[in-house]
């Protein structure tokens, strides 16, 4: 199947959201429970925060990403920490032992290296940091061509600033292996 690829940049880091809830209200049939097309359940939102971190969530290609670089602290270095401050802390009394507890977490948080992080799909993240400016959100749409218009003109004139080309099956197969490991977007 022939994939396109569709990425709408908004100024702001959470603009894409609101962007794309106010279109899904838009094109939701009335009447019953929001019945909702089919588009609304195959995007992925980026965010590129101001220190360059990404924020990946949502179905890329079919598969559901939650990854966030900004929340990358280690738990098992966060205890070690703070049962090491607080051990030291003993010699400033019960408020050093407080004052060490708190601050041995933090220091072994940031500085311990976090075993349980999301998989990141390494290639998708560095193409997306490379289009998508510091301070800015975007709706991302690996989908048929098909979708994508239907996803366009519920946008409407908010998709003012859009990349969008056709993938090459090499390029398929390489965001396919890319993603492997993250599960199934939503049916």
């Amino acid at each position: 199947m022939s994939l396109d690829l569709a990425i709408i940049s908004f100024d702001g880091e959470g603009t894409a959201v609101n962007r794309y809830a106010a279109a899904r209200d838009r094109s939701s049939t009335p009447g019953r429970q929001l019945t909702e097309a089919r588009w609304t359940r195959d995007v992925g939102f980026v965010e590129r925060h101001h220190n360059g971190r990404i924020l990946l969530r949502g179905t890329f290609a079919g598969h559901y990403l939650d990854v966030d670089e900004g929340d990358r602290v280690s738990q098992k270095n966060a205890g070690e920490g703070a049962a090491t401050g607080g051990l030291v802390g003993v010699l400033g009394g019960p408020p050093g032992i407080a004052v060490g507890l708190l601050l041995g977490a933090i220091v072994g948080a940031n500085v311990g290296r976090p075993d349980e992080v999301e998989a990141e799909p390494q290639a998708l993240t560095e193409r997306l940091r490379e289009g998508i400016a510091r301070g800015s959100s975007a709706i991302v749409m690996i989908a048929p061509a098909a979708e994508i218009d239907e996803m366009l003109t519920a946008l409407g004139d908010s998709a003012e600033n859009l990349v969008r080309r056709s993938l090459a099956d090499s390029e398929t197969a390489a965001l396919e292996a890319s993603l492997g490991a993250a599960p199934p977007g939503s049916r």
